[in-house]
């Protein structure tokens, strides 16, 4: 289905700003989404079972439990592409909702348009990952990923990954062998939108170093080339097709 026009998309607001929670539910609204409003960010756990949004956008600073804490609880349970917002426009903060899960991080005061093509552009290449990596697959004897099925497993076992630290790892995989710089891996992954936030490529390939390697202080999937970028390196025994 395409995001153009969003129809048939559930979309949860989690947000204590009535005046932003309005306009940006009559923008989703006008393209045809189903928008769920909540500011409270325990309700909005109960609405992630109950509704099963396609997307969701949280304030990271909403009354009771932090936003970061409700993205790390929303995380233990559900891939649903999320983004997060914040009034404050800081590095740390945005690296702290990104190592909690967020798969984008925008800074308020923000135009609901601007959001809305956010919100478009990520569920797009949800939508579109199988396709743009065709039958593409990898598999070692330990390390599998399955781009048709959309995961990865280790050992046999399944490891649950994030929809953002599953195209990192496919777009890795589909370009073994070769350096990519930080600045391809950003276009790659998020179309370009992150111009120069190299900290979104480090923070992502952490967690996949953590769920795919070994030992993560020592990878021998996704290496590090210094200054540069990142190669994912297939092991001798692998089949790639």
């Amino acid at each position: 289905m395409s995001t153009d026009n969003m129809i048939g998309k559930k979309i949860l607001l989690i947000d204590d700003d009535v005046d932003f929670l309005k306009l940006t539910s009559l923008i989703f609204h006008q393209f045809g989404a189903q928008v769920i409003m909540t500011p409270n960010g325990l309700e909005a756990m109960g609405k992630l079972f109950t509704q099963r949004p396609d997307l969701i956008i949280l304030d990271a600073m909403i009354p009771g439990i932090d936003g970061f804490k409700i993205c790390q609880r929303i995380r233990q349970y559900s891939n649903t592409p999320l983004i997060m917002l914040s009034a404050m426009d800081r590095d740390e903060l945005i690296l702290k909702g990104l190592e909690a899960g967020a798969d984008d991080f925008l800074s308020k005061p923000i135009n609901p348009e601007i959001l809305l093509a956010r919100a478009k552009a990520m569920m797009r290449r949800s939508e579109l990952n199988n396709d743009d990596q065709g039958v593409l697959s990898y598999k070692d004897g330990r390390l599998e990923i399955d781009i048709e099925r959309h995961r990865v497993l280790i050992a046999g076992e399944q490891v649950k990954v994030s929809p953002v630290e599953f195209r990192m790892l496919a777009y890795l995989m589909g370009n073994a062998g070769r350096v990519m710089s930080y600045e391809q891996i950003l276009f790659g992954v998020w179309s370009g939108n992150h111009k120069g936030k190299y900290g979104y490529v480090h923070v992502y390939i952490s967690h996949l170093r953590n769920k795919i390697e070994e030992d993560p202080r020592k990878p021998r999937y996704i290496r590090s080339i210094h200054g540069v970028g990142y190669i994912f390196e297939g092991q001798s025994q692998a089949t790639v097709l």
